[in-house]
Parts: structure tokens; C-alpha cells; sequence
């Protein structure tokens, strides 16, 4: 929703949104997986490592997204690669959401179903 505002506002000056976007939304859940198994590697579960995890990731995606943001002169072809790339997350979003793949991290801990069953 914030993406939709921040496009609306800034949609007539001279900003690279849709890579900026692309790159934070790609960063943000990779961010998330990396640090969570990273840190399950050496620790015991922790809901507040977790939370801070996800605090972090956020934080991550947003800088380098209004980094490229502000870049003055981004490639032109960047803005229908990043769009593409968008369309494909939302793709895959929604198919994993009905055909989850049958691995650890999309099944529900408590149920041992996957997908939106569980």
C-alpha cells in the first residue's frame, strides 16, 4: 500500500520506482531467510531474534530502495525488467499459495499441512 501512495506522490518526477520497489520487495523475504537460518545455525528458536530479524529485513529493503530510488539516471531498461519481475513474484505468490512445493519452510508447524489448508 505504501508503494501505491509513494507512486502516486512521486509519479511525475524523475524517480526510479518500480526497480526501487522490485529490489526492496526481492530483498526484504531473501533478507529473512538468510538471517533466520543463519541464526537457527548457532541458536535455539526465538520469537524475539525473529521479530528483529524481520525488523531488520524491512529496514534493509526500504534503504536500498530509496537508494535506487534517487538514482538520477537508472538504465530505462531497468523499469519494464523490474515490472516484469514483479508480475512474476505475484505469479508465484499465488500459485504457492494453492500448490505449495512439499519443503520444511512452507509446511505449518503445528498441523504439518502445506499450503492455505494448513
Amino acid at each position: 500500500m505504501y508503494a501505491v501512495i509513494e507512486y502516486w506522490r512521486l509519479k511525475n518526477e524523475n524517480v526510479s520506482i518500480f526497480p526501487a520497489k522490485a529490489l526492496g520487495i526481492y530483498l526484504m523475504p531473501l533478507s529473512i531467510v538468510v538471517f533466520f537460518y543463519t541464526y537457527r545455525a548457532f541458536l535455539e528458536e526465538s520469537l524475539v531474534i525473529d521479530i528483529m530479524i524481520f525488523v531488520l529485513a524491512v529496514i534493509i529493503g526500504q534503504i536500498v530502495s530509496y537508494r535506487i530510488m534517487v538514482w538520477k539516471e537508472p538504465p530505462k531498461i531497468f523499469t519494464p525488467i523490474s515490472i516484469f519481475a514483479l508480475l512474476i513474484l505475484a505469479l508465484i505468490f499465488i500459485a504457492f499459495t494453492f500448490y505449495t512445493p512439499h519443503l520444511p519452510i512452507f509446511q505449518d508447524p503445528i498441523t504439518g499441512i502445506y499450503g492455505i489448508k494448513g
